[in-house]
């Protein structure tokens, strides 16, 4: 699991702060300070380019980008165009190096999101992919949850913020629905297809854990490890088990007697 930017950085901005004087931090090289003053929370990190800007009052629900690029083809453009592009050769054998990296702090009540990709599909004619994730290795992984080299195509890591506070919950790990939950606005072939072999399982789950297959999570079936038994349950009361090793059926609770067929 990687290393957080807040936690990654939390020693070395210390340091940095007892280094550096405050007028060569104010004269960091490679920055543009746009029509904004310079906010005063910026990490002052060595880096060749730093672009900020310090959003004032407003009542205007305007779009204010820090960076914009543009890109617009021609009906006859045969090139690869790609509006942005980076790029990491890692070659290092430590550290937790990141081709790109996005984070957003959320200090007020105000909706925040650290990253969203759109796309607008104009002519209903080809495909899209609203984000494209493309994994390529050698060769078969360790086992998984080795820690020595989990191979992992998209993975999200839950925690408390800043490492401090009760637990956090979060509601929805992944959410697939349509714009303002309105069924007449969209809806979905498949809502999730796995076209790859699977060597173990194409899902899997901590035992104890439940699939509901309604939305209020009543009606579910789940694998209790306690009880060595797998079943449909409507709440906390199972409707229909099995042992999963002597086969023994309950009903209700109850256990009952099977009588096979010659």
């Amino acid at each position: 699991m990687r290393t957080t930017l807040v936690a990654s950085l939390a020693s070395s901005f210390a340091t940095l702060l007892c280094v550096l004087p405050v007028p060569d931090a104010l004269a960091q090289t490679g920055y543009f300070t746009g029509n904004t003053p310079r906010p005063a929370d910026v990490w002052d990190l060595p880096a060749s380019v730093t672009v900020t800007r310090s959003a004032p009052p407003s009542s205007d629900p305007l779009v204010i980008p820090t960076l914009y690029t543009h890109l617009t083809t021609d009906p006859e453009s045969r090139s690869f165009e790609w509006a942005s592009l980076t790029i990491l050769n890692n070659r290092s054998n430590y550290g937790e190096d990141v081709a790109s990296y996005s984070q957003a702090n959320k200090f007020a009540e105000g909706t925040s999101w650290a990253g969203v990709f759109e796309v607008q599909d104009l002519t209903g004619i080809g495909g899209f992919y609203g984000v494209e994730i493309d994994a390529f290795t050698q060769g078969p992984s360790a086992f998984p949850g080795s820690r020595g080299g989990d191979r992992i195509g998209l993975g999200i890591v839950l925690g408390r913020a800043g490492y401090t506070g009760p637990k956090a919950t979060i509601d929805y790990g992944i959410m697939l629905a349509p714009t303002r939950l309105d069924n007449t606005e969209a809806d979905v072939n498949f809502g999730v297809m796995v076209f790859a072999q699977c060597r173990y399982a194409c899902y899997a789950m901590r035992a104890g854990n439940k699939m509901a297959w309604e939305e209020s999570a009543q009606i579910a079936s789940k694998f209790d490890p306690d009880t060595g038994r797998w079943g449909l349950f409507n709440g906390d009361k199972p409707l229909f088990e099995v042992d999963v090793t002597t086969g023994e059926l309950r009903v209700n609770g109850r256990p009952v007697q099977v009588t096979y067929k010659d």
